[in-house]
C-alpha cells in the first residue's frame, strides 16, 4: 500500500519523538536487539530466501543459491561484526597496521574466515597524513561524533539484492546512532512483511520505520524537512534528481558546482562500469578456464543486476592468450545456461541491443534473457554508464611491456570508465618478487574504492571488515 502523506508525516514525528532515546541507547541494549534480529533472521530465513528466488524466476534452481548468500546470510554476517564492534574496547591491534603504506590488515580476523576464504587477505589503507593512533581514535563514526544530536535518517533501499537495505539501515543506526525511515524499493517491496519481522526490536520501540512507496512517496520523502540525512543505494540518474531535482546532461556533471534543491546531507551507492584487467603473463589453459570462470561469475550473478558487476574485461592487445581467454568466456557464457531478466526495463533494454547488430549473442536464441558479447570500441556509450543486464564489453590495450599494460590500463579505467566503487586486477604469480613492484602500482595507483586482486571486487561488499564505497575525493 502506497503511504500517504499523512501517514508519512506521523511515521516521521514518531522517529522524532523516539530519537533522543535511540540515541542515548546502552551498547548492551544495542547488541541485545541486534541479537534479536539475528533470531528473526534465522526464523524467516527460509521464507525469505524462497520468496526472492520465486520472484526473480529462480526458484529451485542452482542459482537459488544466490538469494540465501545476498539475504539472510550476508545480513547475519555483518550484525556479528556490528556486534564485535560495539563490544571491542580495546581498539586496533598495532601489529597489524604497517606505517609505510598506511594499511592495516583487516582481514581475516577469524578462523572461521580463514575456512571460508582460504589464502584471502584484505587491507584498509588510509590517508597518507593519517598515523595509527588518529585511525584507532576516530573509527567509527559514532567515536568521531562525541557530541551527537538526534537524527532521523531516510534510507532508500536497493531494489536488487536483499541484503543491502537491511545493512544500509543497520549501518547508519550503529555509526550515527540514527534512528531510520527505512522505503523499499518498488522491485523488491514483497519483502516489507520479512523485513518488519527482522526488524520487529527497533520497530516496536519506535526506532526504525519501513514502508512501501512509489515514485511520488518516494520524491516525498526526500524533500521532507523531517529528514537530517539520506542514504540511497541506487543509480546515478536518481541521486541527480534527489539532489538537483533534475537528470543531468555531460556538462552539468563536469561542473565542480551546481545548485541543489536538496542542500541536507546525502550517502549513497551509485554503481560502477565495473573493469576487470587481465595482466599478460604466460597463462596455462587451465587458468585461462579459472579466470574465465570468475569473469563469467562477475557478470551474471544476480542475473547481471549487480552494481559491481563486471562490464568491461580490459585486455591486452595482440596478447597471445587474449582470444584463446575470450573463447573460454564465451564457453562459460554458453554454459550457465537461461536466467531471468527480473528488473523492469532489462529485457527491452537487451532487445534494443541486439537491433544494432553490435553484439553476439552467446546462448540459444530461444533462451529468455540473451548473454550478449562486443567489443567496447562499437558500444563507446557503455564507457560511461552500466548496462544494467547480462552484456558484457572487451577493450583490448596496446602495450610495449608488462609495465607498459598496467600504465596503460590504469590510465584507461581511471579516466574513460564511469564510477570509482571497484576494480579487479587478475595477474598470475602476483606475491613473486619480480610482480612486486607491477602489483603496487595496480594496488597504489587504482582510484577505486575496492582494488581486488585476483578475486571479484564484490568482495568489498561480502566482507563486513572491509569498507565498501567509492574511491575517496
Amino acid at each position: 500500500m502506497n503511504p500517504s502523506k499523512i501517514d508519512i508525516d506521523r511515521n516521521i514525528s514518531k522517529l522524532r519523538v523516539n530519537s533522543s532515546e535511540f540515541l542515548n541507547l546502552d551498547k548492551a541494549n544495542l547488541i541485545t536487539m541486534l541479537d534479536q534480529t539475528i533470531d528473526n533472521i534465522k526464523t524467516i530465513s527460509y521464507y525469505w530466501a524462497t520468496l526472492a528466488s520465486e520472484k526473480k524466476g529462480i526458484l529451485n534452481k542452482s542459482k537459488e543459491g544466490e538469494e540465501w548468500i545476498g539475504g539472510p546470510f550476508a545480513c547475519i554476517y555483518a550484525i556479528q561484526y556490528f556486534k564485535d564492534t560495539l563490544m571491542n574496547e580495546d581498539g586496533l591491534d598495532k601489529s597489524k597496521y604497517d606505517d609505510s603504506k598506511k594499511s592495516y590488515k583487516a582481514f581475516p580476523t577469524k578462523n572461521i574466515e580463514k575456512l571460508l576464504f582460504p589464502f584471502l587477505e584484505g587491507e584498509v589503507r588510509f590517508g597518507k597524513n593519517l598515523n595509527f593512533d588518529q585511525i584507532n581514535e576516530y573509527r567509527g563514526f559514532a567515536n568521531r561524533f562525541k557530541n551527537n544530536k538526534p537524527r532521523i535518517t531516510l534510507v532508500l533501499g536497493a531494489g536488487n539484492v536483499s541484503s543491502i537495505p537491511v545493512l544500509d539501515a543497520l549501518f547508519h543506526m550503529i555509526a550515527y546512532k540514527s534512528v531510520i525511515y527505512l522505503k523499499l524499493n518498488p522491485v523488491n517491496d514483497y519483502l516489507l512483511p520479512i523485513f518488519t519481522q527482522v526488524f520487529e526490536p527497533f520497530i516496536s520501540r519506535g526506532y526504525m520505520i519501513v514502508t512501501e512507496g512509489d515514485m511520488e512517496a518516494s520524491k516525498y520523502l526526500t524533500q521532507h524537512d523531517g529528514f537530517h540525512q539520506t542514504h540511497l543505494t541506487g543509480s546515478n540518474y536518481t541521486y541527480e534528481n534527489i539532489v538537483y531535482g533534475r537528470t543531468l546532461n555531460d556538462k552539468e556533471r563536469s561542473l565542480k558546482t551546481l545548485p541543489k534543491i536538496n542542500k541536507k546531507p546525502i550517502t549513497s551507492e551509485l554503481g560502477n562500469v565495473t573493469p576487470i584487467i587481465v595482466h599478460p603473463g604466460n597463462w596455462s589453459r587451465s587458468e585461462l578456464k579459472h579466470q574465465a570462470k570468475k569473469i563469467v561469475t562477475a557478470k551474471l550473478n544476480n542475473s547481471g543486476f549487480n552494481c559491481i558487476a563486471a562490464q568491461v574485461i580490459v585486455l591486452p592487445k595482440d596478447w597471445k592468450h587474449t582470444q584463446k581467454l575470450k573463447d573460454e568466456i564465451i564457453f562459460y557464457l554458453k554454459k550457465v545456461g537461461d536466467t531471468t531478466s527480473y528488473y523492469p526495463g532489462a529485457s527491452e533494454n537487451l532487445n534494443e541491443l541486439i537491433e544494432t547488430d553490435n553484439y553476439d549473442q552467446i546462448n540459444e536464441l530461444s533462451c529468455n534473457t540473451p548473454f550478449l558479447v562486443t567489443d567496447l570500441e562499437l558500444e563507446k556509450e557503455y564507457a560511461n554508464k552500466e548496462v544494467w543486464s547480462t552484456a558484457l564489453y572487451f577493450k583490448e590495450i596496446p602495450f610495449t611491456s608488462y609495465e607498459d599494460f598496467a600504465v596503460k590500463s590504469i590510465e584507461y579505467v581511471n579516466n574513460e570508465l564511469w564510477g570509482n566503487l571497484g576494480v579487479t586486477v587478475l595477474i598470475k604469480n602476483h606475491k613473486k618478487k619480480t610482480n612486486q613492484e607491477i602489483l603496487d602500482k595496480y594496488v597504489d595507483e587504482l582510484k577505486y574504492g575496492t582494488v581486488a586482486i585476483n578475486e571479484w571486487s564484490a568482495l568489498g561488499f561480502v566482507i563486513p571488515t572491509m569498507p565498501w564505497g567509492g574511491y575517496p575525493g
